[in-house]
Formats: C-alpha cells, structure tokens, sequence
C-alpha cells in the first residue's frame, strides 16, 4: 500500500510540473485503461512472473495518478474569463459558497456562477449582510486569476487552482440584486456562519481574539502579519490551524466523556459496549469539528485517519500505521489530486511521516517527558527542509516552544473552545464565560510565544537552492533519526552539510546582475556586484502586509544575501516605499539614500547628483536630483546609474517629463543598454528627446496585472519601439533577472516563463 501510493503520488506530481494539460480525452483514455488492467480479475496471469507484475503495477498506478490529475486539472479549467470581458462590468448570476469576511476593503466571499466558474468577489459596500446559500444577481468588474512570480514568494495562482478560484474581482452595487435564500444550499457554511456570528457576539476585545476563531472554525483572515511571524519564529503556526492535534484532542476528550457516562447505564452497556460507543461518538465529534473548520487539508487528513483506525479497532483488525498513512493519502489525493501544490498537505502528511518512521518500532523509554520530548526532536529535526522550501527558515527554539505550547493547548485552551461552541447556542452566558476563559489562557501562552520568537537567535534563516540538494537533505534527516545502535547514523550530518554549505550563484568581479522583481504595481529592483548588494524601492504596503515581506526578502534569502549594502527610495510614493519597514527589520542594511529622508524612520542620506561610488569594479552614480529639485513628489526620484566596463543600467524611479527635461541639460550623454521605463511607462514621462538620449536596448517595466492606470501606455510603447529597444513586462515575465557579464551578450531569466506551469496558460472563450 505504502508505495503504491507513492507512484500514485508520483504521478499527480509530475502533471504539476508542465507547462501545458494533456487532452482531456488522453487523460481519460489513459485513466480509464489502467483501471481495466488494476482491476482485471486475470491481472497477475497476464503478465507472467511476479517481479514483472509488481513493477508494472507500479508504473499503471503512476499512470493513474498522471491521468487522474489531469482530468481534475482540466475540470478546474473548463471555465475561464476570457480577456475582452476584464475590468468591463458584467452580470454573474450564482450563489454565496462561503463565509463571508469582513476586512478593510469591504466584505470579501466566494461565489459560483450557473455557469460554473468560481468567483472571489469583494463588496466595498454591501447593502444588507451576505450569507452562504444566498442567490444573487450581481454586476461586478473580474480579473484573471494572475498572481506575482517570484523566486521564495507565494504561488497565489497555484493556491487559486487548487481552491478551483477563476477570477476575482469586486462587485458594483447598482444593477446588484439578492434573488432568494435557500438553507439547503451550502448548509455546513450556512452554520459555520451561524457559529461565527455567535462568536463574533461574545468575542473579547484583546489581541488574541481573533485567533479563537482561528482554533474554532478555522478561519485564519485578518490575523495581523506581526503575529503570524511570532508562531513562525516559535515554530507553533501549526497550533493555530485546526489540524490533527485539535480533532485527536477534541475525540479524545469527547471519548472520555461518553465513555463515562455510558458505562453508568447498564441498558446501554447491553446494547452495545461502552467502548464502542465512545468510539463512535468521538468519530462524529472530529467530523462535526472538520466539517466546523471547512475540510482543510489537515483536517481532512486526520479526519480519514482517525475514521480508518476507528473502523478497525472496531473490526478487531490490525493495520501497520504505514498502511493507514498510505489509505488517508490516497484518500486526500482522490478529493482533490491538486492537493499537492499548496504547503499544508506536505506539511501536514511529512508530520505523520517523521512520527511513524522515528517512533514506530523502537524500545520506549521510560518516563513520559522522554516520550513527549522524542516527538518534538523527530518532527522538528525532519522537518528542517520542509520549512526551509516553503519559508526559507526554521526555528531554533521550536523544541521548548512545542513542549510547553501543545499541552497548554491542548487542556486549558482547546477543552473551553469545544464547550463555548456548544453552549453558546443552548446558554450564551455560559458560553461567553467559557470563551473568556479560553482568551484568558491563549493571552498567557501568547506572551511566552512572544518572548521566545523576540530570543536574537531563535529563527535560522536559509534556502533550498535545488531539489537535488533538497533530496539529500530529507535523506539525511532520515538518517539521523534511525533507532540508536545502527551503524552509520552520523552519515546524515554529511548529507546534510550541503544544504547549509552550499554557495548560490553570484556575479564575478566587474560584472553585475540586475533582477525587476514581480511586485505587482510598484517597483523593487536588485544590482548586485561580486561582493555587494544594492537594493532599489521596496514595493507597496497593502493592509498589514507589504512587498518587502512578500517578495523581497523572500527573494534576498533564496539568492543567499544576508545584507543590504545600499538602499535606495526613490521617492515617498507608496507603492516604492510601502516595503522598507520589512526590509529594516529583516536585514542588516549598511547605508540609506532617498529624496524623501523625512519619511523613513532611521537615518537616511539625500540622493542628490553627482554622489557615486564603486563595488567591485563597478561604479554607481547618482545622476539626479539636485537640492533645487527636491520636494517635487515623482519628479524628485532618485536616478540612478550603474556601469560596468561593458553594460550600464538606468534606474529611473517615477521621473516625468519635467525631470527628464532638466536630465537632458546636464547630461550630454544619457545612452545605456538597459532602462527602468521611467514612472512604470506613464505617458507622463517618456519625451521622445529622452528617449533617443538614452537610447537602451532593453526596456523594463514594472507593473501590475491589469491596473487601473493602464500602466505602460501605448504611445509609451510606441516611443521605444521605434527605437528598436526590446520591451519586457512584469506582469508577463514574473521577476525578471539581467546578467551582465564580461564578453557576453546580456541574459535574461523570465521566472513566469521559466517555471511557466499548465494554469497559467489556462485561456477560454467560456464568458
């Protein structure tokens, strides 16, 4: 079974790393004759000896997996916003699938058309509360699925195929209308919005607050970043996510109460076994509480796996635990074969693994802290390059953190969740002390989380260069996790060395590489040289999250800087300066220039012409603006000009027309092989006097996916197309990297196009 499900597993993972889908009649052709050969009653006649039939079988189930997948995938695709119908208002006719969450842009929800896409819409302002099962009318303006491509960043497009979202896109309230309100239409959400609006009425005011609807339902929206980063600092997010510790804590405690009370009744003790009794009971209690928390992966994982154990202990059978991981993958895998692209499954089936393999099997030692502290070292030792793929660290106080964080969840905070969930609706009053209580003693472990992710060392921060250094890595923790005794275990110390040894690439002496990294509307821009690294602009800020924790310092940690030698701002704009906050607390930044010192909050020196400077043989030169253009908002960027022995780059900021103007009196010279289109290619910029000055070969924007300033304008375009410069988007390119080397032409690295995966390239004339 185990390794049956992994060619399954195989398969399904090998359709998520191309470019474009089979034909869906190919896939069903392939699926459907494996299951024919699996499932022939003459099966291991067919093929001879057993050896052979054993390795084909094999091979038919990662056909399977392939072909399965694929025709998922292509369900999921069969309906797409077609091009011409974006940001144009358009009427969907469907239904509320969701709870509906308010946040600072309005109330956000899901929403399925009669034609079958899957919608995420935002209401700015709702004329009346939204709830699941309500049929609505409505005429909202859609976007593509299109999220930003960036080594280290969030696949927002690759999370989206795996929720079957299509488009998003905000609703318009005129033309608007609610059609009917049926409870049989998505009756688990219509309850979980019940609960949650019972909650949300007793609530505490604190800071941990949110976090019980976190532990209750499942819902994580609104949770501010700070706080995310302390679970991740602690190595605990796992806790704020129901997952298999909060359904295994909530059957167990619900066993033992029926348990109890079913063995005072001797009528019922005949009918059927207290045992038994409980058992059921506690399989019901943990659907009830998945189905609460909306089937996540993790919930859906233990859900499956405690339903296997129950059924059979029930049987009087015994299963190896391999077997039962195998079942409940396979299990997980059929609900949604997608499954794999997004972290919680890894996560969450890796836990189990390292639990099976590194305490299955071996002599217990004596005393229960031993026990408990063995688990701890087995999941946070294996899952070292699991967390370093997704999050580019892992904690180093998550062993003393888990130890002390689990038992308190698990019986002074998880015990008075589960009651205020029932008693809220029978006595609230009840059920708000009870929730009090359960804020009372998260407040508590929160501060201890809290002083232990503030310890100076207790995040580790490293990337996962390759997957062949990532194998090696897994293999040595393997390794060090076999039973003591066995030869050979300090072997895994030398697999593991060249996860943290191993050197990225960089730039030689008098070269220099330039990477436009995907920040959607703004701009971030990397130069490094051989030994340095200059950073300019950082992004924008949006809500409680920014670009600089999304894109950039993902980027900066997958490239193996830890320090920012110069950072530029260019100007006070939002969307180029909302990312410093991150960037000062995430990395050890050297020195700071900007034409708007007044709005950071750390020393920072004027960017002003005729300030330059030289790394490793290559010089940088500020060429504008003097102190008689400050203040003037864009037309104050700070420009900058990078030049090698061969190559020179222009970084422009939001320059306009006027800037480029006084540029052209004190420069004689502007030409350069690559330009940042000055202000994302507004037509506000780009005078033709300009353009023929600098006359680059390359020219890179960056901007957002479908934005509302129809950033870069045509005749922008136009302008350098009649120069012959070759033009480069963010928006179609993802991060864009530039390598200018000695005695080479330049190199370009697209990050969209390089890992360019089969729903990105999802078009359809469906709308």
């Amino acid at each position: 079974m185990f390794l049956s499900v992994l060619a399954f597993l195989a398969g399904d993972l090998y359709l998520q790393t191309v470019a474009h889908l089979p034909p869906l009649i190919l896939s069903a052709a392939v699926g459907i004759g494996v299951l024919c050969f699996i499932f022939c009653k003459q099966f291991s006649s067919l093929f001879g000896k057993q050896g052979q039939s054993i390795k084909l079988h094999y091979v038919l189930l990662f056909l399977f997996g392939w072909a399965y997948s694929a025709w998922y995938a292509q369900q999921h695709l069969s309906w797409s916003l077609t091009s011409k119908m974006e940001t144009k208002p358009i009427q969907v006719r469907g239904i509320i699938t969701s709870l509906p969450l308010l946040d600072a842009n309005g109330t956000r929800f899901e929403f399925v058309m009669q034609q079958g896409g899957h919608l995420r819409l935002t209401w700015r302002q709702a004329p009346q509360p939204l709830r699941a099962g309500d049929e609505w009318l409505l005429t909202a303006r859609l976007k593509r699925i299109h999220g930003m491509q960036s080594p280290g960043a969030f696949d927002f497009e690759a999370w989206a195929i795996q929720k079957n979202l299509r488009a998003t896109g905000y609703v318009m309230t005129n033309g608007s209308q609610l059609l009917s309100h049926k409870w049989y239409r998505y009756p688990l959400n219509q309850l979980r919005q019940h609960l949650q609006e019972k909650i949300i009425q007793y609530l505490p005011a604190s800071p941990t607050a949110p976090w019980l609807l976190a532990l209750m339902l499942g819902e994580k929206e609104g949770i501010p970043s700070e706080q995310w980063q302390i679970l991740r600092n602690t190595g605990t997010n796992h806790l704020m996510a129901i997952a298999g510790l909060h359904i295994g804590m909530m059957a167990l405690f619900i066993y033992t109460i029926i348990n109890w009370l079913w063995r005072r009744s001797y009528r019922l003790v005949l009918m059927l076994p207290a045992n038994h009794a409980a058992a059921i009971g506690a399989l019901s209690a943990a659907f009830l509480y998945s189905a609460l928390a909306g089937f996540s992966i993790p919930t859906q994982r233990a859900f499956i796996m405690l339903t296997i154990i129950t059924v059979a202990w029930l049987m009087r059978r015994q299963m190896p635990a391999w077997h039962v991981w195998g079942l409940t993958m396979f299990g997980v895998l059929l609900l949604n074969p997608l499954n794999t692209l997004v972290e919680s499954f890894w996560l969450s089936f890796g836990t189990i693994a390292l639990i099976i393999y590194g305490m299955d099997g071996r002599v217990k030692p004596r005393g229960w802290w031993w026990k408990w502290g063995r688990v701890q070292w087995v999941i946070g030792l294996g899952l070292v390059p699991v967390s370093l793929v997704f999050f580019q660290s892992f904690s180093l106080v998550s062993f003393v953190a888990n130890t002390i964080a689990i038992p308190w969840l698990s019986f002074a905070i998880l015990p008075f969740c589960l009651l205020s969930s029932i008693f809220l609706f029978i006595l609230p009053a009840l059920g708000a002390g009870f929730l009090w209580i359960a804020d009372k003693s998260l407040a508590g472990l929160w501060l201890l989380l809290t002083w232990f992710s503030h310890y100076s060392h207790a995040v580790w921060y490293q990337a996962v260069p390759n997957y062949f250094i990532l194998l090696l890595a897994v293999l040595g923790c393997l390794l060090l996790l076999l039973p003591r005794g066995i030869p050979g275990r300090w072997l895994g110390v030398i697999w593991c060395a060249p996860l943290f040894l191993y050197v990225p690439g960089k730039p030689m002496r008098g070269d220099f590489w330039v990477s436009m990294l995907d920040v959607g509307q703004g701009l971030a821009v990397i130069v490094r040289t051989a030994n340095h690294t200059l950073v300019y602009d950082a992004g924008a800020k949006y809500n409680d999250t920014d670009m600089g924790e999304r894109i950039v310092v993902p980027y900066l940690r997958v490239a193996g800087i830890r320090q920012i030698d110069e950072l530029v701002i260019s100007h006070g704009d939002n969307d180029h300066l909302g990312g410093v906050p991150t960037l000062l607390n995430a990395m050890q930044i050297k020195s700071i220039h900007t034409s708007v010192p007044e709005k950071l909050l750390v020393n920072a020196n004027y960017c002003l012409g005729g300030q330059s400077w030289q790394w490793d043989g290559v010089n940088f030169s500020f060429l504008y603006p003097s102190e008689n253009e400050l203040g003037l908002g864009n037309d104050s960027s700070c420009v900058l000009r990078v030049d090698s022995r061969e190559r020179s780059v222009l970084l422009t900021g939001d320059i306009e027309k006027y800037a480029e103007k006084i540029m052209l009196a004190q420069h004689a010279n502007l030409s350069v092989d690559l330009l940042i289109a000055p202000h994302h290619g507004s037509k506000t910029s780009a005078q033709i006097g300009f353009i023929k000055s600098v006359a680059p070969d390359f020219v890179l924007y960056s901007t957002g996916y479908r934005n509302r300033y129809h950033f870069p304008h045509a005749k922008v375009s136009a302008a350098y197309a009649g120069i012959q410069a070759q033009q480069w988007n963010s928006v179609d390119t993802g991060t864009l990297q530039v390598k200018f080397n000695h005695g080479k032409e330049p190199q370009f690295e697209a990050y969209r196009i390089k890992h360019a995966r089969y729903w990105m390239d999802a078009k359809s004339d469906s709308f």
